[in-house]
């Protein structure tokens, strides 16, 4: 079911083209074609048409490489990719939640899955996110079901670190796991450097080849970054949406939405703690193997959780201040705590007598799968009608890139949209000058090149605050408008 449903959400005119795809499709491509990790854009004043991968992990564009050189199109590859990473990753879970409460929770979590809305973000766009959570499945698998074996844990929190840089939540989550079970502190130690072998010696592989690469930008300035509230605040009202799901929450605001969204963080904290309580009582019995698995499986979770959040905070003081706590970001999150609930709750539902209890439950299960289902329900339609990122409509649909198609199709392009460009054209493009490299020279430099090099710039309405503004460029002394349209217009080198 996970596989067919990701196949329909992203039919045509999907997947969702993120402005990351052009990372992982572009060097899928490359690898396929040429055996390098190269993407189709450079910087302004490179000779070449491409560059490096250096912003992105390699191995969710590897991964993509496989089908691409069996003679997929790459976003089809995405697509079944992704397919089979929820194959994966909802087969995993509902095996680990079998394994520790019953087969009704198990589905009942599967059916949580399928209907929350950050699960659905992620897979109906070409992201790393889905191939990241199957990851953490398996991660989560070998940590629950084989603690002494900490290799088995190790290679798919490799595999992850290797697709998302938040994974080595899933290197230090393995890495403590293995030092807090029980033995000897030697054997311990030794098992922790097991797990994190695998990891280390990709990424040192990584940054070599990396930092040998000719053009590789530098990836993240590093200092400390303040201004927390404005994140934080989106974190809660992220999480508020999760808990109350409501089709018009950008729209309407429901009366004393974040007191009701506490009321029933609460109110789960205390039932799934309850549960969590009883399922350790029932580990001391040697003979209850499943609340042994229930009580690996947990605390695992919880580890995994702790972690990425870990990651993410650090990350966001000193890394990027423009690491946002939405839906995406917190999508594993979300996993983890459905699974965490759905086992929690299992336990609580077993040991308590309370009907009243019961049906309040059930009720609050069913009201919250319904809304949530609708809201899914209503962006899956406005996706498969319109298309989702830069495969929407506008762009599908637009005059420059119409024009850039027959009349531009010889030239060299520059553009404040290099990933319109690749994804619609299947062109490489340049990038223009960075606002934070913006000065007279550099502007008369950039010119200089166009009309050396006889290209056109690109220029989308759409603004991403990364460039300068469509009037500074088309006003630069040796450029000159050629063509005013609809979504933009085109500058080329002014007549001598």
């Amino acid at each position: 079911m996970a596989f067919v449903l990701v196949l329909v959400v992203t039919e045509l005119p999907g997947p969702g083209l993120d402005p990351d795809a052009l990372a992982y499709l572009g060097s899928a491509e490359s690898i396929a074609l040429h055996g390098s990790y190269r993407i189709p854009v450079a910087q302004w004043a490179s000779a070449d048409s491409t560059e490096p991968l250096a912003h992105f992990p390699p191995a969710y564009s590897t991964v993509l490489a496989v089908p691409v050189k069996l003679g997929m199109p790459p976003t089809q590859a995405a697509r079944l990719v992704e397919a089979l990473a929820a194959f994966v990753t909802v087969t995993m879970l509902a095996f680990l939640v079998a394994s520790a409460a019953s087969l009704t929770a198990a589905a009942l979590c599967v059916a949580a899955l399928f209907v929350m809305t950050s699960m659905h973000e992620v897979h109906v766009s070409v992201l790393s996110e889905p191939l990241y959570l199957a990851c953490t499945a398996l991660v989560l698998a070998s940590m629950a079901l084989a603690p002494s074996r900490p290799w088995r844990a190790g290679i798919p929190a490799a595999v992850g670190l290797m697709t998302r840089y938040v994974g080595a939540s899933l290197v230090g989550a393995v890495a403590l796991w293995a030092l807090i079970q029980p033995g000897p502190w030697p054997v311990r130690i030794r098992r922790a450097a097991i797990a994190c072998t695998p990891a280390l010696l990709l990424e040192i592989a990584w940054i070599l080849r990396t930092r040998a690469a000719q053009g590789a930008e530098e990836i993240r300035t590093f200092a400390i970054y303040g201004n927390l509230g404005a994140t934080l605040e989106q974190g809660a009202k992220t999480v508020s949406a999760w808990l109350i799901p409501d089709a018009a929450f950008d729209r309407t605001t429901i009366p004393h939405r974040g007191l009701f969204a506490i009321a029933l963080a609460m109110s789960l904290v205390a039932l799934v703690g309850s549960g969590a309580l009883r399922a350790l009582r029932a580990s001391w019995n040697p003979a209850d193997v499943r609340a042994a698995v229930a009580k690996r499986l947990m605390s695992a979770m919880t580890l995994l959780v702790v972690c990425y959040l870990a990651v993410v905070g650090a990350s966001r003081l000193f890394a990027d201040p423009d690491i946002p706590l939405d839906r995406r970001i917190l999508a594993p999150v979300f996993l983890l705590l459905a699974m965490l609930t759905s086992v929690g709750m299992w336990y609580w539902w077993r040991g308590t007598r309370l009907m009243v209890a019961r049906v309040a439950v059930s009720v609050a299960f069913i009201t919250w799968w319904i809304a949530s289902a609708g809201v899914v329900r209503e962006e899956a339609r406005f996706i498969l009608t319109f298309g989702s990122d830069l495969a929407g409509v506008q762009w599908r649909q637009s005059e420059v890139l119409s024009w850039t198609r027959t009349e531009g199709s010889d030239a060299m392009l520059w553009t404040n949209w290099p990933a319109a460009v690749y994804f619609h054209l299947h062109r490489p493009a340049h990038e223009l000058p960075k606002n934070r490299e913006m000065t007279p020279t550099t502007l008369a430099a950039f010119a200089d090149t166009v009309r050396a090099r006889d290209g056109r710039v690109i220029l989308f309405n759409v603004q991403t605050g990364e460039y300068p503004a469509n009037a500074v460029l088309s006003k630069l002394p040796g450029l000159r408008v050629v063509e005013v349209l609809r979504d933009g217009l085109v500058l080329g080198p002014a007549t001598p």
